[in-house]
């Protein structure tokens, strides 16, 4: 389902077998309603090259060959989702477990009832820390414009798998085509496509949809939210969110104007704010699509074409000095007990935190942009919190401050 791009750029000049999901995915679907009238680039200004991910390297999966697409690394680290398109005309749902970051040992197909059925896709599949498995097939959708399916997934193995309630492309031609879920499983980014008569999609944007009990509900400020990244390109598609949600990773292309999928970083200080300072990886060269960060934001998993198939790689963030852009809540009580959001770059690895002189009670690992720390008892007044990861200690400024009370 992934590579909606494709479509395009094979058109513009790509060679080897046909491997573009996204075109088998609109003859199946037998889609034919609408073709937009513009394909162009909309104008957007961006930040430039994002240069702390580098070292490309391969992701080996032992015991398996052939293409393999849509990386998802789960929450825990524990396993490497994927899909392949070597079984035509079937994708299929299929897990590896880790050895290193680099390296998988190949278990097969997700197994489970509705998880890959005979004569339907299965792709693009997505995981939150609960354990609930999203991923996108066709087969419903001449019935339901629906193709957003979840289940729970334990050890390889989905039950309980259906449709995603909410979540629909709501008009003929219009195609859910990929999903995915931020880890704390309140957050769908679902990649909408308008497709044409010809195959793949003339244009594709990102929708944020948010839970409401047991379905979801399209965010009513997923357009404001998300505005920038879907102004990169002709097709916005794929956007994985760090677990702090501060980072949204994705894919971009514009067919039209020989512009072939590229992975883009885009960032926002807070939650609810919209996203901006758009970056492509500049790390990550040829068609690249896909991407999937790690839960410690080091490691970054996209799938790239290599000859006449794709296989997975992945591109390390280089660790630097980490730095304070926030800290909430400011104040806290001089018993201490109070749990802080740090904010700010490279806190990744945190060996220690601090608030003045004292050491944190607790840290709980976040992301290379956020971690929590509980405040130690201290005197009242105002004191510098620092952060410091094998890479250093970040300096003191007025962003850095936790005032004691009481």
């Amino acid at each position: 389902m992934e590579r909606a791009s494709s479509a395009g750029a094979s058109q513009g000049g790509r060679t080897g077998k046909p491997i573009d999901g996204r075109l088998r995915v609109a003859v199946v679907f037998a889609l034919a309603m609408a073709v937009l009238a513009a394909l162009g680039c909309c104008n957007v200004a961006l930040a430039g090259g994002y240069g702390p991910f580098g070292d490309p390297q391969p992701v080996t999966i032992v015991g398996y060959s052939g293409s393999a697409e849509e990386p998802f690394i789960t929450p825990d680290g524990r396993y490497l989702l994927f899909n392949s398109s070597e079984a035509l005309p079937d994708f299929a749902l299929q897990f590896a477990t880790r050895v290193d970051a680099q390296q998988f040992e190949y278990q097969g197909e997700i197994l489970g009832e509705h998880v890959n059925e005979p004569g339907s896709l299965s792709g693009t599949p997505s995981l939150d820390q609960e354990g609930n498995l999203y991923f996108i097939s066709d087969r419903s959708y001449a019935d339901t414009l629906s193709t957003v399916y979840t289940g729970r997934f334990s050890e390889g193995e989905v039950t309980d798998v259906h449709l995603v309630p909410g979540v629909s492309g709501e008009l003929p031609g219009k195609v859910d085509f990929d999903v995915d879920v931020s880890p704390d499983g309140s957050t769908l980014y679902v990649s909408v496509g308008q497709f044409s008569e010809a195959g793949g999609p003339t244009s594709a944007s990102i929708v944020s949809y948010e839970r409401d009990g047991s379905s979801f509900v399209r965010d009513p400020h997923s357009a404001k939210l998300l505005a920038a990244v879907n102004a990169v390109g002709a097709l916005d598609y794929a956007a994985d969110p760090s677990p702090d949600g501060l980072e949204l990773f994705f894919t971009a292309a514009s067919p039209a104007l020989g512009q072939p999928p590229a992975i883009y970083r885009a960032t926002r200080s807070r939650l609810g704010k919209p996203f901006g300072d758009i970056e492509r990886i500049s790390a990550i060269t040829g068609f690249a699509e896909a991407p999937s960060i790690s839960s410690d934001g080091t490691t970054l998993y996209y799938h790239e074409q290599v000859g006449e198939q794709f296989e997975i790689e992945t591109v390390t963030r280089a660790a630097g000095v980490p730095t304070i852009t926030k800290v909430a809540p400011k104040t806290g009580p001089v018993a201490g007990e109070t749990p802080v959001t740090i904010t700010g770059t490279n806190l990744a690895g945190a060996t220690s935190v601090r608030f003045g002189a004292s050491d944190a009670i607790d840290i709980t690992a976040g992301s290379a942009t956020s971690i929590t720390a509980v405040s130690p008892p201290g005197a009242r007044g105002t004191v510098d919190v620092t952060v410091t990861t094998p890479s250093g200690t970040t300096a003191v400024s007025r962003k850095d401050h936790f005032k004691y009370v009481g």
